[in-house]
């Protein structure tokens, strides 16, 4: 499961961006319903920060933030549940002194963790957690996960849950700010916490490839990052200068309380020149089974082949369970070619490696993307018009759809910009903003992992400051049905599917055939046609999940093969030769009959019968002369010349592909 990502930093001048499309389309969706914006807190002065939001894959989730109470900066979260905003509830209960750095993580079921640090002395602050269970109505009080995370100016935590509730939290540690590093640079560790949805274990090293290395000064951009799998394995990242002291990217997977080897992510090689430029700022995305995208802004240095500006690139490793999952692939420029004012990245990738990027340069917001194997173009997604902004927070589905939103100053005013973009390509914006507008000073987004999201923001200052939301409600995802193989006689046919990935509300279910609905929608996950309603024959069937915004996405279709008929037999004679047809219907719109399936005796075989097969028609052989097939489902012709005259007893007994049986008995005279 992915980390819930930030907003880093605003823009720069301006530019004129080229753009085309970014986002892999898949199959068709309906657009989704982009909420307007609802006031969680404030105005007030006492509001302070906005922390973070997450969303799980159920569609609840929350929103975490400071506000002042009791003289001090303590921790507040507003849950999202059922489609609707709950009031504001203390989490660090019982603790008197400022808390700082409140993120937040969401799990099925209701299930919400919170993490920051409480001020307590001097070089000696203590990260907390607390946590709200399914089914619980408040959290639980706090506990603690790391009792001395040093002097809390640097932290910049990142917390990451699966829909189960396992979670991990990467946080950095100062260990050493004496004049005797180098300038810009600290004693820095990169420590993990572990949650197996009871309890916190601190792993016992740092997660840094050489914790005796200085670290250069964190930012918004650059601290650690980590992700959750469906597992419960995590990847976690952060940056730290090679050998060289050139700061890279590094990244590796975590199992349990074991750290696999470090792995360098961003190149220190490019066209085959070296780079001895340092990234500079980074985002990464795990997803499925431990795919995992990272998108960094690469510095040039003398690189010929990145003519002197800052790139933006992306670097891939597999899930788990494919190879190559142990190392990253090779990273790729998704910047499209634009060089100016290039903001930090922020990926999403989905868990078969398609990935979105956002990205800001100077006023523009651009959306690029790609997969493992390509990388695709980018295009600009706001209106224009804005003065300055903020990188955008973006997420995206298993299906393509993807959605992004992004903070605006214009006018002299702040307006956050949401775009959500679906399976097919179709883009649908809205902008919004709280009551009395102010600049956006920071915006969060939750993502559900199948295109619905939560987002967040601080707007206005002073007694003006509001903590203020939104939420994205993308339509159910594509799923599948199944119908019966074959062809059908019965009256009652049986068709399930299972049930569509949504996140928020309800699913009901319509069921039809031929495009034309059969039955009353249903929550259950299954329904009967009704072989006499529909008509023999061949049917495209397709379920319609329809959310309780009214919202519908098709099942994929499947073929509905109905026959009750049996087929029709004609028995035709000239002389001693004899003939009976064997007649199904129109080809492909019947069961059809198999020479399998063919019995006949023409009465002057010993023992009064025989079977379809072979044979030249004399006494005691095969009666059936020739199978003569005109396609699957076409007539059968079956032959047979008496020898001798006399009065024979005929009857042929035919089953088709469905089970209808047909039978003829007559007499006829050979002279």
């Amino acid at each position: 499961m992915r980390a819930p990502r930030r907003l880093r930093c605003p823009l720069p001048a301006t530019i004129a961006a080229a753009v085309a499309l970014a986002t892999l389309a898949l199959a068709p969706g309906a657009a989704a319903a982009i909420s307007g914006a609802t006031v969680l807190d404030g105005p007030s002065a006492e509001v302070t920060e906005i922390g973070d939001a997450a969303m799980a894959g159920d569609g609840s989730g929350g929103v975490v933030y400071l506000k002042q109470a009791e003289g001090s900066d303590h921790v507040f979260v507003v849950r999202f549940v059922d489609g609707a905003w709950s009031a504001p509830l203390r989490v660090d209960l019982g603790q008197a002194f400022d808390s700082s750095w409140p993120r937040i993580a969401a799990g099925d079921g209701g299930r919400l963790l919170v993490t920051w640090v409480q001020e307590f002395g001097v070089g000696s602050d203590r990260m907390f957690s607390a946590s709200l269970d399914p089914g619980a109505k408040g959290f639980k009080g706090p506990v603690p996960v790391d009792l001395n995370v040093g002097e809390a100016t640097q932290t910049f935590p990142d917390l990451a849950m699966n829909a189960g509730g396992q979670a991990y939290l990467a946080y950095l540690v100062v260990t050493d700010n004496s004049t005797a590093n180098p300038k810009g640079f600290l004693g820095i560790n990169v420590r993990v916490a572990r949650y197996n949805s009871r309890l916190w274990s601190v792993l016992g090293n740092a997660a840094d490839r050489n914790p005796a290395t200085p670290m250069p000064e964190p930012a918004e951009a650059t601290g650690p990052q980590v992700g959750v799998d469906v597992n419960g394995g995590a990847v976690v990242a952060w940056r730290e200068p090679d050998d060289e002291f050139v700061n890279r990217i590094w990244a590796r997977r975590v199992f349990g309380i074991n750290y696999g080897i470090p792995l360098q992510v961003s190149p220190a090689s490019w066209d085959g020149a070296p780079l001895r430029a340092p990234a500079d700022a980074f985002s990464m995305d795990d997803a499925g089974f431990g795919q995992v995208a990272i998108a960094f802004r690469q510095q040039p240095g003398q690189a010929p082949a990145l003519g002197g500006a800052p790139r933006l690139m992306v670097n891939e490793m597999p899930d788990a369970f494919a190879e190559g999952a142990s190392r990253f692939s090779e990273a790729r420029v998704v910047d499209g070619g634009i060089r100016e004012g290039l903001g930090a990245p922020n990926v999403a990738v989905e868990p078969e490696g398609a990935f979105v990027v956002g990205f800001g340069a100077s006023t523009a917001t651009l959306l690029g993307g790609g997969d493992n194997f390509d990388v695709g173009a980018v295009r600009r997604i706001d209106q224009g018009g804005a003065e300055a902004g903020t990188e955008p927070e973006v997420d995206v589905a298993e299906s393509g759809a993807s959605v992004a939103a992004w903070g605006e100053l214009a006018g002299g005013g702040g307006r956050v910009a949401i775009r959500e973009i679906g399976a097919d390509g179709v883009a649908d914006d809205v902008v919004v903003g709280a009551p009395g507008a102010g600049v956006v000073a920071r915006l969060v987004l939750g993502g559900s992992g199948l295109g619905d999201g939560l987002v967040a923001w601080r707007q206005g200052s002073g007694t003006k400051g509001q903590v203020a939301a939104a939420f994205v409600d993308a339509p159910p995802e594509k799923f599948p049905i199944e119908t019966p193989e074959g062809w059908q006689r019965r009256t009652r046919i049986p068709i399930r599917w299972t049930e569509a990935p949504n996140a928020i509300g309800g699913l009901r279910y319509a069921l039809t055939v031929d495009d034309e609905q059969i039955g009353k929608r249903t929550r259950k996950l299954r329904a009967l046609v009704k072989r006499a309603r529909v008509g023999e024959g061949r049917h495209l069937v397709e379920v319609f999940a329809i959310d309780d915004g009214g919202q519908e996405t098709a099942s994929r279709r499947r073929t509905l093969l109905l026959d009750g008929k049996p087929p029709n037999l004609t028995l035709r004679r000239r002389g001693s030769k004899l003939t009976v047809v064997v007649s199904d219907g129109a080809r492909g719109e019947t069961a059809g009959v198999s020479r399998k399936k063919v019995k006949a005796s023409f009465g002057d075989t010993p023992g009064g019968k025989a079977k379809g097969g072979g044979g030249g028609g004399e006494k005691g052989a095969s009666v059936i002369s020739r199978l003569a097939r005109r396609g699957k489902g076409g007539p059968i012709a079956i032959r047979h010349r008496y020898r001798e005259p006399g009065t024979y007893r005929v009857r042929v007994v035919v089953t088709d592909r469905a089970g209808n049986v047909a039978s003829l008995t007559r007499k006829v005279r050979v002279r």
